[in-house]
């Protein structure tokens, strides 16, 4: 029983918000989804709280009072960019610091990995008409793709197309396997 204080305290502490700064520019989405409504917009270095953690997202509270989503990687911990005079004194943050020193503030690893695919793979390929149909709900036209990765420091990169193995080289636009008309 003599450990239960001690344990209700390390709990509480754990509770706390976590601050942090933004890394870049983002938004604050309502939902852990790349394409969820968007609630705010954050400058690089603003400061919020991490509430929790979810994959990849961050729920944070902005300086304004609002609650929403944004991508872990696009966080750093306040820690890691504070000085003294910015950090507030806050007991409940200095026993945690105090039970959790040696480790960061962050202590999470976000990896996002793609499978590749093998011959076996492409051979054994079947249309999905249903798939295709709810991929066509995803176009957007030149321009709006354009805007698009203006509005996200993008940059354009050219990439050729593969030859067949063992086809010479052709000069023509398709896309190998693909046919034409």
């Amino acid at each position: 029983m003599r450990g239960y204080p001690l344990a209700l305290l390390f709990f509480a502490c754990a509770a706390q918000a976590e601050p942090a700064l933004t890394n870049r520019a983002t938004d604050v989405l309502a939902q852990p989804q790349s394409d969820a409504a968007r609630l705010a917009a954050l400058a690089e270095r603003d400061k919020v709280e991490v509430l929790r953690r979810s994959g990849a997202w961050s729920e944070v509270r902005t300086g304004a009072g609002k609650t929403g989503w944004v991508r872990m990687m696009h966080l750093t911990p306040a820690s890691a960019g504070s000085t003294p005079e910015r950090a507030a004194p806050n007991p409940a943050g200095a026993l945690a610091s105090l039970l959790g020193s040696g480790r960061s503030g962050n202590t999470a690893t976000v990896t996002t990995g793609v499978r590749g695919l093998q011959e076996e793979d492409l051979q054994n390929a079947r249309t999905n008409p249903a798939e295709f149909q709810k991929m066509q709900k995803y176009t957007v036209t030149t321009d709006v793709g354009q805007a698009f990765a203006r509005r996200s420091n993008l940059t354009p990169a050219q990439v050729g197309y593969l030859e067949e193995r063992g086809a010479p080289s052709q000069t023509n636009d398709m896309v190998p396997g693909m046919g034409g008309g």
